[in-house]
Order: structure tokens, then sequence, then C-alpha cells
């Protein structure tokens, strides 16, 4: 063994240790005294990332909990004012029942005040717990508290965030008087008009007077429609009116003529059962009687299907007469013979038809009075006709030269378009089929040459006629061309615009004959006038002309017919509007006019959905052709709302109404609160409008009028009322035990948060607080190796000293 005295191995060893136990001795006192395992993040780094992280799940279940709780509490406060209003349906009951009584000798209308104060309550107390109508827990409520996890077990995205809420959706428990079917939307006849007396009297003048005609003798009919069962699919009503004296019986009829049409077995009947109509009497402050249409859940429009309807509806034209319902167009034959070969067209377009109906004659040859009978068989055939209410008037002694009418037996606009008859025997215009039979072209082409001199051409684009006068440079198809389109350019600002927005160009087509086509697709009608010198043929395959021009005949103003939305109901409207938003509408005529109306509907539950209904026509495809008529428009719009399946959309519809002065529009109605209606812009402002006749405007949904709660004046009504109010308890019912349940899945949820609480927290003092015992004994052994070390330190520090013994020597 060496001695050395600069280097004291045994004494740097000594310190070595010395300083470790020192080390261990200060991170056990940490420790003992802090009572954590982990002080520092060097003691175990990722020990303390894993406790962090159960700190952190901690800190979300105990919000979580507080959260949970809060729901707890506030489905216990609507719980409460539920526990009210089922205590209020008692006494509107007990009301009810007493006023239903046939042997009750008080006063109804003293019962009455106070059902209607209890009807009052009920809305204030739903609305105070904000469970009325859109209120503001009427909607699905997620409630997160935490600890959820994805299918992956991972904490993290919107499956995990999921899993870790409770949701109760509220939005179908709402509770104010509407929604228990206590009150409803409702449609009522003016009020200066129709059943205006008590007695028994005034309806029977109605009834009686001869003027008030219908289909069928003895019967009535309304047309009902609202959302699944509007345009051609509206409900008809069929009312037996044989000994019908009292406004009571009357009601009686109707609604069995509401049960046997939702009786029907379509969808629409479907959808219209499902709105639950019923047809009551109104008796006002004055014992004035009005029939009124009442659903508890479904916006409606009522309109009068004849003249005897009409004055039932208050719609009279003096006395107790109805005002006139059915419309027509008329025209005035001429004498003569088709040509050989001949074929009209005739179409009829409006008047209640999703799509225009054509109808095909094959009059070559025939009188015109043989060609008006075969008209006449061509429309009492026609089921979609007959369906819309379109008739020809009876021809019994008809001769060549006589009128002619089509009618519309539900008062509304319509147009008549004859195609082909270029002698006008029909009345109904000049105009040119092309070579093909057809109607709708884009173009047409003549099928011999030209000749080099002045013709004319009528050219009809939408409602518009343009009269092109021209000259052919060269009896050739490019020189007629040149100098109609030269001709063209030369008119005056508003025909030259109608033409230029159709696309309306010539040149030189099959053979290098005179072609008009349209380079934007748009439909367009044309006729020679004169001395045939162009060639077209008329589709008889010989050039034919028009000795004089006459255009279609002028469409038939829509009538004064009864038109009720129901009050109550939400219509799109512009601010301020106490009515709904009229939307006016004229067709859209050219192939690049299309139009996009946008619909949005917002759910109990704040959620939105929405559709984008494009109307256009477009004659390269005919199911295209949605908007050349009003309803055409209408039907594709509720065929797009329906079709989307959304239960919010759906509940919109629109529908036709008219002003009075034979101006048809549109009006989007429905039950849910929350809708808006986007007009989009066209280039030629063709297509829906607003009153002020602008695009590009966005409205909401405001509620029009108030509707009507349930009455108990009358035995009658409180029969019914009674009816309602059992149903009422069984709804309230539903919606408190979705209250409950939501209640029990709060508890559910805090139980089991609790629970993960408790475990969350006994890994986290797992891995970060220390074990006293174990560091108590740690202690001591550092204090004992403390105590050995200093003692060893002090002998390794004294051993160099021993070579001075050796130095002595």
């Amino acid at each position: 063994m060496a001695f050395t005295i600069n280097t004291n191995i045994a004494s740097m060893q000594a310190q070595e240790y010395l300083r470790a136990t020192s080390d261990f001795q200060a991170k056990t006192i940490n420790r003992v005294t802090s009572g954590l395992r982990i002080v520092n993040s060097g003691d175990d780094a990722a020990g303390l990332a894993i406790a962090n992280g159960f700190r952190s799940d901690q800190a979300v279940l105990n919000q979580g909990i507080r959260n949970a709780n809060d729901g707890l509490a506030t489905l216990q406060t609507i719980d409460g004012g539920i526990n009210n209003i089922s205590k209020l349906l008692d006494r509107a009951r007990s009301l009810a029942a007493q006023s239903a009584s046939g042997t009750f000798t008080g006063s109804r209308s003293v019962l009455n005040s106070e059902f209607q104060n209890v009807m009052s309550e009920i809305d204030r107390q739903a609305q105070a717990i904000g469970m009325n109508t859109g209120g503001k827990f009427a909607k699905s409520l997620s409630v997160f508290i935490g600890g959820g996890r994805n299918s992956a077990g991972d904490q993290t995205g919107a499956d995990a965030i999921a899993n870790g809420s409770v949701g109760v959706n509220l939005s179908a428990s709402t509770v104010d008087a509407r929604s228990l079917g206590l009150k409803g939307f409702e449609a009522r006849g003016a009020v200066t008009g129709g059943l205006q007396s008590s007695s028994a009297t005034n309806l029977q003048a109605i009834v009686t007077d001869s003027s008030n005609t219908t289909a069928v003798a003895g019967r009535t009919t309304f047309y009902v429609q609202g959302a699944g069962f509007s345009g051609s699919d509206r409900i008809k009503l069929d009312v037996n009116m044989s000994g019908t004296s009292t406004t009571a019986k009357l009601a009686e009829e109707v609604n069995k003529a509401i049960d046997a049409a939702g009786n029907a077995g379509t969808a629409a009947a479907e959808a219209f059962k499902a709105a639950n109509l019923r047809a009551s009497v109104y008796t006002d402050s004055t014992g004035k009687e009005q029939l009124t249409f009442t659903s508890s859940n479904a916006a409606f429009q009522v309109k009068a299907g004849d003249k005897m309807a009409n004055a039932i509806m208050g719609n009279l034209s003096a006395g107790t007469q109805g005002s006139t319902v059915s419309t027509a167009v008329s025209t005035t034959t001429s004498a003569g013979t088709f040509a050989a070969g001949t074929t009209v067209k005739i179409r009829i377009q409006g008047g209640g038809l999703d799509t225009a109906e054509t109808l095909t004659l094959d009059v070559g040859g025939d009188s015109i009075a043989t060609a008006v009978s075969e008209l006449k068989t061509a429309v009492d055939g026609n089921a979609k006709l007959k369906g819309a209410g379109i008739t020809m008037d009876s021809i019994a002694g008809f001769s060549a030269g006589g009128a002619i009418s089509l009618r519309n037996d539900r008062g509304e606009s319509f147009s008549v378009t004859a195609v082909g008859d270029t002698g006008n025997l029909f009345g109904m215009g000049t105009w040119m089929l092309d070579s093909t039979d057809s109607m709708d072209y884009t173009s047409i082409t003549a099928i011999e040459a030209p000749a080099a001199s002045a013709s004319s051409l009528r050219i009809k684009v939408g409602d518009s006629t343009v009269t092109v006068n021209f000259t052919p440079s060269a009896a050739t198809g490019a020189g007629a061309a040149s100098a109609f389109n030269s001709a063209v350019a030369a008119l005056g600002d508003s025909d030259r615009q109608v033409l230029q927005n159709a696309g309306i160009v010539a040149d030189a087509g099959a053979n290098t004959f005179l072609r008009i086509r349209s380079a934007n697709n748009t439909n367009f009608l044309l006729t020679e006038v004169g001395t045939e010198y162009l060639g077209f043929d008329n589709g008889t395959g010989t050039a034919t002309v028009a000795a004089s021009f006459v255009n279609s005949p002028a469409a038939a103003a829509a009538s004064s017919v009864a038109t009720i939305e129901s009050a109550g109901a939400y219509q799109a409207t512009s601010a301020g509007d106490t009515d709904g938003e009229f939307y006016t509408f004229s067709k859209i005529a050219y192939g690049t006019g299309h139009q996009t109306v946008s619909v949005t509907a917002v759910d109990a539950g704040g959620a939105k959905s929405s559709v984008a209904i494009t109307l256009k026509n477009n004659s390269t495809n005919s199911t295209d052709n949605t908007g050349r008529s009003i309803d055409e428009a209408l039907a594709e719009i509720n065929k797009q709302l329906q079709q989307t399946n959304d239960a919010s959309l759906k509940k919109i519809v629109a529908v036709k109404d008219n002003d009075g002065l034979g101006n048809e529009g549109i009006r989007f109605m429905s039950a849910l609160a929350k809708f808006e209606v986007s007009i989009g812009t066209t280039a030629t402002t063709q297509g829906i409008k607003n009153e002020s006749n602008a695009q590009g405007v966005t409205y909401s949904s405001e509620q029009i009028g108030s509707g009507a709660n349930n009455d108990i004046s009358t035995q009658a009504g409180a029969e019914a009322a009674v009816t309602s109010l059992a149903e009422a308890v069984v709804k309230l019912g539903d919606a408190q035990a979705v209250v409950g349940r939501g209640q029990n899945q709060f508890n559910y949820a805090v139980n089991l948060a609790s629970t993960q609480l408790t475990n969350l927290a006994a890994s986290e003092s797992r891995i970060r607080d220390a074990d006293l015992a174990s560091e108590a004994a740690n202690l001591t052994k550092a204090q004992i190796l403390t105590q050995a070390g200093v003692a060893a330190m002090a002998q390794a520090n004294s051993a160099p000293q021993a070579v001075l013994s050796l130095l002595r020597g």
C-alpha cells in the first residue's frame, strides 16, 4: 500500500459518500415535510406527467358534477312548473265538464271567462319555466360532465366530448296551450259577411239562394292546403248541405267531410289527417256566427270552391249571394275547314296545374264544328284538367262562328295557347308548329328557300310578342338571316331587349334555308304573316302563312274567392308587416333566367336546415320547366321542401293567394316559429319578387294573428274542450316524463362522475404521495449514515499525518 500526501483518496471517497447521504437526507426531509413522493419533476418525470393528467381530469369532473347539479336544479324547476300546469288543467277540465252538461243552467260565458284565464296562465307559467314554444329550455340540452372517451379509449375528439356529455331533448316537451293542443291555428270567414246572425234564417238564406251555384246540387266545396297537401294534392272537402239549416249542423257536416278526406289513403290525405283540422262555429259578442276551421299543430289555408262556399266564408256580392268563383278564357271561332294534315296543339297553363297540359288535336280536313267537338272530348277526358277544376262549357247548339269557353271552377288565373291553327279557326291565335309538330321549340327551320320580298314575322317569348319586318337581301337562307338580324338590331329598345334576352338570331340552317333559333335555349313561338315568302311549314310539310296575325287570348284573371290563411301561423314577412309578405310572380321566359329560392328552418333546438330550390324554363329538359307559371313554381318549391325529409323544412308550405284585384301571389307559411325565405335575383327580374317588385331579399318568419283557444261558451264547444283537455293531460304527462328521465340521467351521471373522481384521486395519490412510514425509516437511515460518514471522513483526513513518523525516523 502506497502512502501519499498530495492525494487523499480515502478522504475524497468519504466526502462523496457523505454528499450522497446528505442529498438523500435532504430529499427524505422534503418528502416527510411535504407529504409528496414527487417534489420536483426530477424525482419522477414520467410519474409526474401521469399524476398531472389525473389531477386535470379531476378538475374537469369536479366542474362537470357542478354542471350536472345545475342541470338537475333546472329540471327540478321545470318539473315543479309542470306540476302547477297539471293543476291548471284539472281546473280547466272541471270548467269544461260543467259547461258540457246539458242540464247546466248557469252562465257559460262566466265559465268561459275563467277558462280563458286558465289558458292564459298556462301560457304564462310555461314561459316562466322556459318551456313555451321557442322557450329558453325548449331545445336539446347538452350538459358536459367529463370522463368520456372515444372508441379508441382516448379522451380527445368530438366522440370523447359526446361520450362525456349528457343530453336531454326537451324540444318536443313544450307545455304551453298550443303545444298541449288547447290553442291552435284558426281560419275564420270575414266578420262582415257570411253567417252574421245566430238565427238559422241567414244560413238558410244562403243555402236556398239559387244564385249560390255549386258543382253538385245540395253540396258545397272547400279546398284546404298545408304542408304535405298543397297544389294538385290539395284537399277537397265535399260538404253535404241538404238539410243543413243551422251553423252547428254546418260544422258537423264539414267535419264529416274532413274525416272522409283524411281517410282517402294517399300521402296527402295522411298529412292532412295529421294536421287535425276541425270545423266549429265562432260566436262573437254580438251573437254573430262564423264557420271556423282550427288545427292544433299545422298552418293551413282554406279556400272557397263555389259560390255557396264563398257566401258561407263571407265573400258576398249582394245580399246572401256569394261572389262568382269561376274564371274563363272565351274565344270566337271562325267558319272553315282545317287543311289536310293539320295538327293543332292547345296548351293550358296555370289554374292549379302543377305542370302545363297540352292537348293534341288531329284536325286535318275537319270543319270547325267537328274540331270543337274533338276539343270538348279532349278536355272532358283529361284527368289533370278535371283535377284542377278546368272544364269546357257546353257546346250544345254550337255552330261555326260561335263562342267557346274554357273555365276554371276554382277561380284561378290560367292561360290558353293554340299552336298550329294558322287560320285562327279556334280563335286562339295563329302561332306555328315546327316541322316536328312541336310547340316547344328553340329553333325552327324553313323547308324551302325564301323569296327576296318584304316579309313579316311575329315572335312570342313568354308573354311578349315582337314584330320583325325585313326584306331578304337575296333569295337564300343567308340573305334572309342577314336581313332579319339587321332588322332586330334596328328595333325599339323594348322589343330588341326581349329578343336579345331570348338569344334570338337567324342563320342559314339545313339546306341553307332560313333558321330562327335561340342561342340560350329559350322557348319561343313564331308565325309568318301576310304572303308566304320565308318557307316555314307549320308541321304540315307544306309552306304555310297566316293571312293575318292573331295573338293568344288574354289569360283569365283570378276571381274574388274567399281565401284565408290560418291565424297564429308564422309567415315569411318584412319587419312590421302584420299580414305576411305577398310575393308576386312573373313567368320565367328566358333559358338563362334561373332563380334560386332558399328556405332555412330552425328547429326548437336551434339547429338550422336549408334547401335551395331553382326555378327555370329550360327547354333542354322538360322536367326543368319549373318557372313558367306560378303553379309550376309552387309545385317545385313544395316538392323540394317535402323531399328534404327534414322534419323542420317539411312543416313549411308555399300557397297561392290573390289580392282581390285579379292578381295571384305566393305566401310562405308554417307552424314552425323560426324560418326564413331568400329570393334570388334574375337578370331580367322574372320569377318571384316581393310586394315592392324587388328581388335579392330575405324575410324571416313572424306570427300573423294569435290563433284561438278552446272555447266553452257553448255546450258543443265545451264537449270539444273536454276531449282536447283529456289529450292535453296525456301530452303534459309525456313532457313531464321526459323531464323526469332527464333528472334521472343527471343523477346517474353524477354518480358515475363521483366514482371516477374518487378513483382518479386514488390513482394520483399512489403516484404523487409519499409513503411516510418508509420515509421515516429512510430519515433515520440518513441520520446514521451522516454521523458515520462524518466520523470516517475525520479518520481519512488524519491518515496523511502518519507519513510524518516515517520522516522522523
